[in-house]
């Protein structure tokens, strides 16, 4: 019999005490044998310390954390994948989490079964008091479309150790950074999306995303260094639509399916009803305004 893959889950986190223990769970609670953690955090004084180190005593698997300033999130985040040992490397926001309790089982499932070099998967939507509140069902891989959407979900991705030998996250950039480096990866990668719901997407009023003006100027100057290899975001509306048609229609299955027969939480959470699942399904004011926007770049 195969033994599993190690797999290794990067961190990075500040001022994020009230979440962090949710995040932690996640990882404690997987039915995986050969897990890794790292937990980059840049010096909170907010009981972080103290949370890693009670998670560090009583874990059973592989912690290493550690707690002093640094030169922000893309530095700490590329420091992990520097020390991650594992074959298989996820990036999880300390506010952020994972859904249930075999969610790295499917990960090394779905890695052996597309052969692929990245995978990302479906999220679900976590509010402030830890309920899950929406299902996102993230469109299949189009490079020719990431001018006109982010595509990929960024706590349900996962890579393979090959990929972050050489390649790391654009220090410069403070919001975008995982945008920008689903492009630079997608030149020579192989990156798939599997359906199958694997992260929980916190949202909560102290994201530091909370203010959207900064957000965009570096978004669209992140896009600029790429006009050459990716189509005006205008010349995919119209397949995008079609796209987004199927997208949504999956999304109501899988809010439905997701609420009749709930997972094993791997965290203290609880799922909303499907009513309040179903109403939050589709593109709210603010992903409307990002396509408008960038269709008009």
């Amino acid at each position: 019999m195969t033994a599993e893959p190690r797999l290794s889950v990067v961190t990075p986190s500040y001022q994020q005490a009230d979440y962090l223990p949710d995040n932690l769970a996640s990882v404690s609670a997987q039915r995986y044998d050969d897990v890794e953690h790292l937990v980059l955090d840049g010096g909170s004084d907010d009981g972080t310390v103290e949370i890693l180190e009670e998670y560090e005593a009583t874990a059973d698997h592989d912690v290493w954390w550690r707690s002093a300033p640094d030169d922000g999130q893309s530095a700490a985040i590329n420091e992990g994948f520097d020390r991650a040992s594992g074959e298989i490397v996820g990036w999880l926001n300390s506010d952020d989490v994972y859904v249930d309790t075999t969610t790295f089982a499917r990960v090394a499932s779905w890695f052996e079964r597309t052969g692929a070099d990245v995978i990302y998967g479906d999220l679900a939507y976590v509010d402030g008091r830890s309920r899950v509140t929406e299902i996102d069902v993230r469109p299949d891989f189009d490079r020719g479309k990431l001018a006109h959407r982010i595509l990929i979900g960024q706590p349900a991705t996962f890579f393979r150790r090959e990929v972050l030998a050489e390649e790391r996250l654009d220090t410069d950039l403070h919001y975008c950074m995982d945008y920008e480096f689903w492009v630079r990866l997608s030149r020579e990668y192989d990156v798939r999306h599997v359906r199958d719901v694997l992260a929980g997407f916190r949202r909560h009023e102290s994201q530091k995303t909370d203010d959207m003006g900064p957000v965009d100027e570096e978004v669209a100057a992140m896009l600029a260094r790429y006009r050459d290899e990716l189509p005006p975001a205008r010349n995919v509306y119209a397949s995008n639509a079609v796209t987004e048609a199927k997208r949504l229609s999956a999304a109501v299955a899988e809010s439905v399916s997701f609420a009749r027969d709930p997972p094993v939480l791997a965290f203290d959470g609880e799922v909303a009803p499907l009513s309040e699942l179903l109403a939050n399904v589709g593109p709210n004011a603010a992903d409307l305004r990002k396509v408008v926007g960038r269709v008009r770049a």
